[in-house]
């Protein structure tokens, strides 16, 4: 049977109807009808439904505790898009109107994934409810294909002998075993607060891709060198970027996970290949070594992870450069210091579910819960019967059994030490985030697990089991699908939804470096505020700070303002906006270098007597140009290097 393709969503090829067991499906006998679309797809999604309920209710839940920022995200990304940036760094409406560059911190994917709704005609809102069923759907389908992909390796490594027709049956339990990791994915019940209580799309958004990343590399080092290496590499560089793009969480945590992973693989491989090696000499026949072929393993993973890099220079060299400018005192100490949201080991089984913040150091009143899941726990405890039972022979089972224990320990107080041990760690805020990682890992066990309990069912009561299981899935989180939902009106989809944010939590307006002294609003706050601020059509971006002089007119977009001051006599210019690198500010069409407005970090420019015209723009900044240059080269050559795969396989 053929593999589907690595979005083979809407693949032809890869799947059909005849993929379905004819004894199962009484229709399916008479009809040779080649679906479109995977049936498993179309059955992950009405299955998913559940989960997507308050997705595809009316309003949106504003206040979750990132819920108003995927929405004004969106909207500073959006507006910056729309003025020529099209990889947006500066969010202009920030910080009370001074701006901040919201996209150095943040990754861009999920944002523009969510441009795309918005350029057909999605508000900001709605623009985040189908960015975030994407992100669902996208995950379940990623861990349908890495668990399959596993069962059928699996399957053709297996030496038992079957009966006729039983090949087409067990593809099709395959694919239900499959099936129901991707419901204890979709439904885990951290991947449900993370949208339901959290709000957080970025940090929802990848977990979309973590499956696709194991799936890609798994490929990468089993396959090796053989025909179509190139595309394999060029397959997990893309997928590994993409994680990378999404969220800085990938670069600290998830990058580790995959090494690990790698060198599991690596690990197996060369064991398999050493066994391989072995049995020939005895017959006499030859066969590859196993130090090259690990070794060429070792070249093709490690090849891949630098490409990744290389690939994502664009987000992650400017993040290097100018993040250390930025002042993330507040972001790092008091509420978000991680000491205080260490999780207690019994939280991870308690059922408690809150919409509330995890404020409690001693874990006693957190308002959210920290659960693992009841289904994945339970699967998880079969696994270790079964493999210690030597009922499930498969080494993957023991890593992600291994990997889980090891983040979950991570998360609780006894890794106190290591926390403080590496200061970067402090960036993370939360070591509860590390429960993403963990149900990526259980959902993939739980697939294994279900598959190996099947044959101790009964004959033809496989596909009861799979149902049986599939449904305890979802009533075991159906509960927790609920969201504190709150009507969409208009102002809540302009930046006034910013401003009301920031007028709430004054201590969360963001701040560079330069700026010397906090403060809870600026000369454009009454702007913003104003009641027909949609109709003023410009901010007070510009004003005279000395001399003799005036603002004639003055307008403001997304990555950009300009206006025209006439000077009695030679003045100075505040520019209303934080001082950062890359503005690039011209009087009358000549390039000006401004200076540092104290207290709160300003730009100034001195502007000769006389009228003029003053454009500036947040642009480009030499780590800005370099990380594009090299991404730019990397897509030329991964692009080389699939057109040379495809050559040589034709």
């Amino acid at each position: 049977m053929c593999w589907p393709g690595a979005l083979g969503v809407l693949s032809t090829k890869g799947t059909t109807a005849q993929d379905l067991s004819r004894k199962s499906i009484p229709f399916m006998r008479k009809s040779r009808l080649r679906l479109p679309i995977n049936p498993y797809f179309i059955l992950l999604v009405g299955l998913s439904l559940f989960a997507l309920g308050p997705l595809l209710s009316p309003g949106y839940f504003y206040d979750a505790h990132d819920g108003r920022h995927s929405v004004f995200y969106l909207l500073e990304f959006d507006r910056a898009f729309r003025d020529g940036a099209w990889w947006p760094r500066w969010g202009i409406d920030h910080a009370q109107g001074y701006g901040y560059p919201t996209f150095v911190l943040q990754a861009p994917l999920a944002f523009y994934t969510a441009e795309i709704f918005i350029l057909l005609g999605a508000g900001y809102t709605l623009a985040a409810k189908l960015t975030w069923t994407t992100g669902f759907l996208l995950s379940g389908w990623g861990m349908v294909h890495l668990v399959r992909y596993w069962i059928e390796r699996g399957r053709q490594s297996a030496t038992r002998i079957m009966a006729p027709g039983a090949d087409e049956e067990s593809s099709f339990l395959a694919w239900g075993a499959a099936v129901v990791a991707g419901l204890l994915y979709v439904y885990a019940p951290y991947h449900l607060v993370d949208i339901y209580v959290r709000g957080a799309l970025a940090e929802f958004f990848i977990l979309a891709w973590f499956p696709w990343v194991f799936w890609a590399f798994d490929r990468l080092m089993v396959e090796g060198t053989g025909p179509g290496w190139q595309g394999r590499l060029v397959t997990a560089t893309l997928f590994y970027a993409a994680v990378i793009l999404t969220h800085t969480f990938a670069l600290i945590f998830f990058t580790p996970l995959l090494i690990g992973f790698i060198f599991f693989r690596l690990a197996l491989k060369w064991y398999a290949d050493r066994r391989l090696s072995a049995s020939a000499a005895k017959e006499g026949t030859e066969s590859p070594r196993a130090g090259r072929n690990l070794l060429n393993n070792i070249l093709l993973a490690g090849g891949a992870g630098m490409a990744t890099l290389l690939l994502a220079s664009i987000f992650i060299l400017p993040l290097l450069v100018e993040g250390p400018l930025l002042d993330q005192t507040q972001y790092t100490g008091g509420t978000y210091n991680y000491q205080n949201h260490f999780v207690f080991f019994g939280q991870f089984f308690n059922p408690f579910w809150g919409f509330g913040f995890s404020d409690d150091p001693t874990g006693v009143n957190d308002g959210m819960g920290f659960q693992v899941g009841a289904m994945l726990l339970l699967l998880a405890i079969v696994a270790i019967y079964l493999l210690l039972r030597r009922r499930m022979r498969r080494p993957i089972a023991w890593f992600l059994l291994g990997a889980t224990l090891i983040l979950l320990l991570s998360m609780t107080p006894m890794a106190q030490i290591v926390w403080t041990s590496l200061p970067i760690l402090s960036v993370v805020q939360f070591p509860w985030r590390l429960l993403a990682l963990v149900v990526f890992l259980l959902s993939a066990l739980g697939g294994l697990t279900v598959w190996h309990l099947l044959p101790a069912l009964p004959d033809r009561q496989d596909m009861g089991g799979l149902l049986v299981v599939g449904l305890l899935v979802i009533f075991g989180s159906f509960s927790y699908a609920r969201a504190q939902l709150q009507p969409i009106e208009p102002w809540r989809n302009d930046v006034r939804l910013l401003m009301d944010f920031e007028q709430e939590h004054p201590p969360m307006i963001a701040r560079t470096k330069w700026v010397k002294e906090p403060f809870s609003e600026s000369p454009l706050t009454d702007d913003y505020l104003a009641e027909n601020y949609q109709d003023t059509g410009y901010l007070e971006r510009l004003a005279v700070v000395k001399g003799a002089g005036e603002v004639l007119s003055q307008t403001s977009s997304g990555a950009s303002f300009q206006g025209v001051v006439r000077a009695q006599e030679p003045v100075t210019l505040q520019l209303r906006a934080y001082y950062f690198p890359g503005w690039q500010i011209t009087v009358d069409g000549q390039t000006v270098q401004p200076r540092v407005s104290d207290p709160y970090g300003l730009m100034e420019i001195d502007v000769p007597q006389g009228e003029h015209t003053i454009r500036v723009r947040m642009g480009s900044s030499p780590d800005r140009a370099l990380g594009t240059a090299i991404s730019g080269v990397m897509v030329v050559v991964l692009a080389g290097l699939w057109l040379w795969g495809r050559k040589q396989r034709a």
